[in-house]
């Protein structure tokens, strides 16, 4: 039960991670399509067909960064095993 426990807890804090990125980018967004001045035109090299065609999508790099977190969740959880499992012997 001790396990079922911890893992709901790191399960959940990482729910909460993700909730809280997926409200603040929305914002972000918001906030810098309106902030500054009028842009410069496109120098040659961004006007140059990418090499691999295709579009990702709008919210790539908002998986990429929930991704990020997971991967950051579960390293400190495993540090953090490691760190009492060395306490109690």
């Amino acid at each position: 039960m001790i396990r079922s426990y911890r893992a709901a807890r790191m399960v959940g804090g990482a729910a909460i991670c993700l909730a809280a990125t997926g409200i603040a980018a929305p914002a972000a967004a918001a906030a810098g399509a309106t902030a500054g001045p009028e842009p410069s035109p496109e120098p040659a090299a961004a006007q140059m067909v990418p090499p691999v065609s295709g579009s990702v999508g709008g919210s790539a790099g908002l998986y990429a960064v929930a991704g990020g977190m997971v991967v950051v969740a579960g390293g400190a959880a495993t540090w953090l095993r490691r760190r009492r499992a060395d306490r109690e012997s």
